[in-house]
C-alpha cells in the first residue's frame, strides 16, 4: 500500500470525525485494504462486526456518497499499487459467463464510461474548455501508458490549428519546451496509475513557474494535482490500461473546443481539407 495514500491517511486521522464504531471500521479497513476492496457491504459489517447501516454512515463521514463510491476507491488505489504481474494474476482466473471473449473487458469499460458521466464536474469541465481556448499555446504531457490519449488531444488541437506540442516522455526537451512557455500558455498532464514520479515532478515544476495547469487523472486521490481537474474513473480488468472512458472525456474537451468559434473551425477544417485532396492523403473508394 502506497503510505501516503490520501484515503489511508485521512483513514488514520479520524479524532473527532468517527464514532466508535466507525473507527472500529476505519481500522479493519486500514489492516485489511485488500480483502475489503472486494467485500460487499454485508460481508465488510461481518468482518469488521458493526452493523451494515453503520457501514454506509462511515462512507459518508468520509465524504462519499455511499459504501460503492468508498469501496471503488479503496480498489483504485489496491490496483494502482500492483505490479503487472499481480494485475494479470488478478483477472487472468476471473470467470464471466459464456458471453465471449471481449466480455470482461467491455464490462469494465462500460463501468469506467457510467462513472465518468455520473462524476464529471461540469463546472471544471467548463473551466477547461476555456482556459485551453484561451491559451497562447497548450503543452501536453502524458508518458507511458497515458502516451494514446496524449497524441489523441494533441491531434485533434493541432487539427483544430491551436499552437500545441506533445511529450510522450519526461525528457530535457520537454523542460526546455515548458521553461519557455509564457503565462498565458497552459500544461495538460495526462496521469493514470502507476503515476509516475516524473509525470508529479514535472507537474509541479510547471505550477512552480506560475503556468496554468489541466490534470487529466482518476481521482480526487491521485498525486496529479493541477490548478483545473479532470477525472476519468479508468480501473483496469487487466494488465494493461483501460482508456475508454478519459478518451470520451478527451473528445468531450475537442468537441467544445471546436464549437467555441465555429468560424475558426471551419477554416482550418478547410485548409486541411484542401491540402489533403492537393496531396491525395486518403484513398478513393
Amino acid at each position: 500500500m502506497t503510505q501516503d495514500a490520501a484515503l489511508f491517511s485521512q483513514l488514520k486521522d479520524t479524532n473527532g470525525i468517527l464514532s466508535r464504531n466507525q473507527r472500529v471500521i476505519a481500522r479493519y479497513i486500514l489492516d485489511h485494504y485488500q480483502a475489503a476492496a472486494f467485500c460487499n457491504v454485508k460481508q465488510l459489517a461481518a468482518q469488521a462486526r458493526v452493523s451494515e447501516a453503520t457501514i454506509v454512515r462511515f462512507a459518508k463521514a468520509l465524504g462519499f456518497k455511499g459504501y460503492p463510491a468508498l469501496q471503488q476507491e479503496i480498489r483504485r488505489i489496491v490496483r494502482a499499487d500492483l505490479k503487472g504481474t499481480e494485475r494479470f494474476q488478478l483477472t487472468a482466473n476471473t470467470k464471466v459467463a459464456d458471453r465471449g471473449p471481449l466480455a470482461l473487458v467491455i464490462g469494465k469499460e462500460l463501468e469506467n464510461i457510467t462513472a465518468l458521466q455520473e462524476t464529471l464536474d461540469r463546472k471544471a469541465f467548463r473551466r477547461a474548455v476555456s482556459t485551453l481556448g484561451k491559451a497562447s499555446e497548450i503543452l501536453i504531457a502524458g508518458p507511458r501508458g497515458a502516451a494514446p490519449l496524449a497524441r489523441h488531444l494533441w491531434f485533434g488541437l493541432d487539427k483544430l490549428e491551436f499552437a500545441s506540442s506533445r511529450f510522450l516522455s519526461i525528457t530535457t526537451e520537454a523542460y526546455d519546451r515548458l521553461d519557455r512557455l509564457d503565462r498565458k500558455a497552459c500544461v495538460v498532464v495526462i496521469g493514470f496509475p502507476r503515476y509516475l514520479q516524473e509525470l508529479v515532478d514535472f507537474l509541479h515544476c510547471a505550477k512552480s513557474k506560475g503556468l496554468n495547469t489541466l490534470v487529466v487523472t482518476d481521482s480526487t486521490f491521485s498525486p496529479l494535482r493541477g490548478d483545473i481537474n479532470l477525472y476519468s474513473s479508468a480501473e483496469s480488468a487487466s494488465f494493461i490500461a483501460f482508456q475508454c472512458a478519459p478518451l470520451i472525456l478527451i473528445n468531450g474537451l475537442l468537441h467544445e473546443l471546436s464549437i467555441l468559434d465555429k468560424a475558426r473551425t471551419l477554416k482550418a477544417l478547410n485548409r486541411f481539407e484542401a491540402l489533403a485532396e492537393k496531396q491525395s492523403y486518403f484513398c478513393k473508394s
